[in-house]
């Protein structure tokens, strides 16, 4: 495999009269006038949290009726050997027993009701930007069904340190089969569900333990910088579940902020919880979010 990804926008069928390129243009010239809309609406939501205490990095867990995971997610943070590391989990209302699990710890905001992935983590941004809670140098996004290794977030910061704002992903492997991947990297397809993705369910070997820049990322555990989204602006609401990261990344791309696959880091992901038992939902939302991205 190449030591860099290229978009091929030319691979594939399409519709006539279009081509991907002239589709992801159009989707370019639309994404700054969307980008004032959703920090703005997002901005305006009052949540009177207090502040958080004093991290380099921030933790935010993402969790609906994730009973059988949480916990272990969150105590997992917990035993990183980085330090000063913040964790909070934003519950996204749910209707299971999931908050009984949470270390004492760790902060808990509650969402009156479930609005989305984006929804939850645009929250706690809101918050550190409106001065309600402490800015941290790094945010960490974790989905609830992810257990970090106790070196992840040390060796992503070091790995971060004294390079321009950007974006970072672990390798992510499979919680049950340890010697595979859940995926690695992605790029962009126009004509595939939105993100094409290399080394789904791969043996884990030395094919895939080389840094690299990459246009998407697995969006199950991303290290940021602070600043960058001080640049991009929140996650797109509209997406509610899958792909808002996605979007997100290719923002970031529009705007200079680059993507980085980094293997020497490890995190270990059961795998689709919160759609496991309506698997329709998934299907749904990831044809769903694909159309919307490409509006």
């Amino acid at each position: 495999m190449d030591s860099e990804l290229s978009f091929s926008p030319s691979e594939g069928r399409t519709p006539e009269g279009l081509s991907p390129g002239s589709v992801l243009r159009d989707r370019r010239e639309r994404v700054c006038d969307k980008e004032a809309q959703v920090v703005e609406g997002s901005r305006a939501r009052q949540t009177g949290r207090p502040m958080a205490a004093d991290a380099d990095v921030l933790a935010i867990c993402v969790n609906w009726n994730g009973k059988e995971v949480l916990g272990p997610a969150l105590r997992a943070l917990f035993a990183s050997t980085h330090r000063p590391l913040g964790v909070v989990a934003v519950d996204n209302a749910s209707s299971d027993d999931s908050l009984q699990s949470v270390p004492a710890e760790a902060e808990i905001v509650r969402m009156e009701q479930n609005r989305g992935y984006g929804a939850a983590i645009n929250r706690i941004w809101q918050e550190v930007q409106s001065g309600t809670r402490s800015r941290p140098r790094y945010y960490l996004l974790l989905n609830n069904d992810v257990v970090v290794d106790p070196e992840m977030i040390s060796r992503l910061v070091g790995y971060a340190a004294g390079k321009e704002p950007a974006i970072y992903g672990p390798k992510i492997l499979q919680w049950h089969h340890r010697d595979r991947l859940d995926m690695a990297w992605g790029c962009l397809r126009w004509h595939h569900v939105l993100a094409d993705f290399e080394g789904k369910e791969a043996r884990d070997g030395p094919a895939w333990n080389e840094v690299r820049e990459v246009e998407v990322l697995q969006g199950s555990a991303l290290l940021l910088d602070t600043a960058v989204v001080d640049s991009v602006g929140f996650f797109d609401e509209q997406f509610f579940m899958y792909h808002e990261e996605v979007d997100f990344l290719y923002r970031a791309g529009l705007k200079g902020c680059r993507s980085y696959y980094c293997p020497f880091a490890k995190a270990f992901h059961w795998g689709a919880h919160s759609t496991r038992k309506t698997p329709l939902q998934k299907t749904f939302w990831t044809r769903r979010n694909a159309v919307y991205f490409m509006r």
